[in-house]
């Protein structure tokens, strides 16, 4: 592959109209906005995006440049204009930007978005062919549709708390992962959308809610459930049927092993040392392990203790073993697997993170900043045609900022 196809974004010439709010919506078009598409946020006149000002966050309170990280990490590459939709002046403007659009994503609810104006019938009648998303919270139809939800409650309903917690007080895992997975499954959804239209020539309507987001990746946990009336294992170094299968403190940190197979077991055993276990009735066999676990344990886990994290891992490694260390986020920014792959890099602004949420033939990901409030509303208005008497005309009547 030649340097000017790794530089051709995937989504190039794909202009996106982005009317959301908080983490989920933004993240749809982040992830388009990553691979090149044209992502035009609106924000509203006289209120800035609430992320630009979000002040703390599970325990971590934001100072200025904090702010800034929080808003660039949601919301870059993305141009910023400030129009009010709702106006009598500037929902002419908004009708005209959704005539010229391929997608529009929200994360609106549904009420909201019918008052302004923004619901899919009638965006769908402006521009048939349009790619409309909607990311919803707890559904996106029935009785639970316009409720309020977020990140936290949304897992709480899906059953999430519950799988995430090694006991049976619910966990709530920080860093909004409900919003970021349903903003990507978001994105995917219009990829989609965006090849159906290619066939069919019209526009569509396409979504997900933090629900469906959330069972999906419970796939197998809410199978057994739903399915076998059963429950898999909540996970607990200190425990659990698989004593191969699971996570071992090491003299400087902490080791991940993954054996589910038979022949797997006395890998292990030559690669740390243990290869006498092989000749103690107890442990012979993998299915042995398994009955006397807790004998197993009481030798494997000191053991483990006699090794640094990383000579334990190159000692697997090198058997083909299913082993990583455990390592901490603060970490990451250093490994040099993520980096050469270039998992986390430093953009324009000088925050480090994810460029893309996927490879698409070699592009490396937008490195841009976010963009200040309505630091594009004239150039966006131009190229829709607007001359400056109108944008002038649209300033004093406050449709835009």
């Amino acid at each position: 592959m030649n340097d000017t196809q790794k530089e051709q974004p995937p989504l190039k010439g794909i202009k996106v109209v982005e009317l959301s709010m908080y983490v989920q919506g933004p993240v749809a078009g982040l992830a388009l906005a990553s691979l090149g598409a044209n992502v035009i946020k609106i924000e509203q006149v006289g209120q800035a995006d609430y992320m630009r000002t979000f002040h703390s966050a599970f325990g971590v309170t934001f100072d200025e440049r904090g702010k800034e990280w929080v808003y660039s990490s949601l919301n870059r590459n993305k141009r910023s204009l400030v129009l009010d939709i709702g106006t009598e002046e500037g929902k002419p403007v908004f009708e005209k930007l959704i005539q010229e659009a391929d997608v529009f994503v929200t994360n609106l609810r549904e009420e909201g978005l019918i008052r302004h104006g923004a619901d899919s019938k009638t965006l769908l009648t402006i521009n048939p062919r349009l790619v409309y998303c909607r990311g919803g919270g707890f559904a996106l139809k029935g009785e639970l549709a316009n409720d309020p939800c977020q990140d936290t409650v949304g897992m709480a309903f899906a059953g999430f708390m519950d799988t995430a917690s090694p006991t049976e007080t619910p966990n709530y895992p920080p860093g909004s992962m409900s919003d970021i997975l349903t903003g990507t499954n978001m994105a995917s959804a219009i990829l989609a959308g965006l090849v159906k239209r290619s066939l069919t020539g019209a526009g569509c309507v396409v979504g997900t809610s933090q629900t469906q987001s959330l069972l999906w990746m419970q796939l197998q946990a809410v199978g057994v459930a739903a399915n076998l009336d059963q429950k898999l294992e909540r996970f607990d170094a200190d425990s659990g049927s698989n004593p191969l299968f699971g996570v071992y403190k090491t003299s400087d940190g902490w080791i991940a092993i993954a054996a589910l197979q038979a022949h797997q077991w006395p890998l292990i055993a030559e690669a740390v040392g243990l290869i006498k276990l092989l000749k103690d009735d107890r442990f012979q066999t993998f299915t042995d392990v398994l009955h006397n676990r807790d004998s197993f344990r009481q030798i494997f886990t000191p053991h483990m203790q006699t090794n640094t994290t990383q000579n334990w891992w190159h000692l697997m490694r090198e058997a083909g073993i299913w082993v990583s260390p455990v390592n901490q986020l603060e970490d990451l920014a250093m490994n040099q697997s993520i980096l050469e792959n270039e998992y986390l890099v430093t953009f324009d602004d000088g925050f480090m993170g994810p460029p893309t949420p996927f490879d698409v033939d070699g592009y490396e990901g937008s490195r841009g900043s976010a963009a200040n409030y309505g630091e594009h509303t004239d150039e966006i208005l131009e190229e829709l045609g607007l001359t400056e008497d109108e944008l002038l005309d649209l300033r004093i009547s406050g449709a835009i900022w």
